[in-house]
């Protein structure tokens, strides 16, 4: 990283960052260069890593990609704000961001996927203990990312 003054080592930290992003832009190989998608997203810390659950419809090319090669990167960022200044070179914008990499594994059974998809509600709404109707379980595709590497940077400004 170039700028080690905006560096977040602190792996406590860099949750809180995750926590943060409403977005994570999942990137995967399509044979002609980078296919990257906004995703809803849940997260997890399991065994002192960092894990993230993603879900959608159980067809499409985002995931022919991902089980084709489940190698895949991600980026989030939050925390944007705009500093004006005086001069040209006096602005500058605050964030806060993670990005890194990692697998993607297809969650099977009913139980891991409703499990999955409860990490990501617990995210947006707070509450982890939502049912699902089969129906909708049986047409859903759940995934998590075990991220392998991963770095954070972070813009404060007064």
């Amino acid at each position: 990283m170039r700028r080690k003054d905006r560096e977040v080592t602190d792996f406590a930290a860099m949750v809180e960052i995750v926590k943060a992003c409403g977005v994570c832009r999942l990137g995967m190989q399509d044979g002609e260069g980078v296919y990257m998608v906004p995703l809803n997203f849940g997260y997890a810390v399991e065994q002192g890593q960092l894990v993230l659950y993603f879900h959608g419809a159980d067809a499409g090319k985002k995931l022919a990609l991902l089980r084709q090669n489940p190698a895949a990167s991600f980026e989030m960022d939050t925390g944007h704000k705009l500093v004006p200044g005086e001069k040209a070179d006096d602005y500058t914008y605050a964030y806060r961001s993670v990005m890194g990499r990692g697998s993607v594994e297809f969650l099977e059974g009913r139980d891991a996927r409703l499990a999955g998809l409860n990490r990501i509600m617990e995210h947006y709404s707070g509450r982890g203990d939502w049912t699902v109707e089969d129906a909708m379980l049986d047409r859903t595709a759940v995934y998590r990312l075990r991220v392998s590497a991963w770095t954070a940077k972070e813009h404060k400004v007064p």
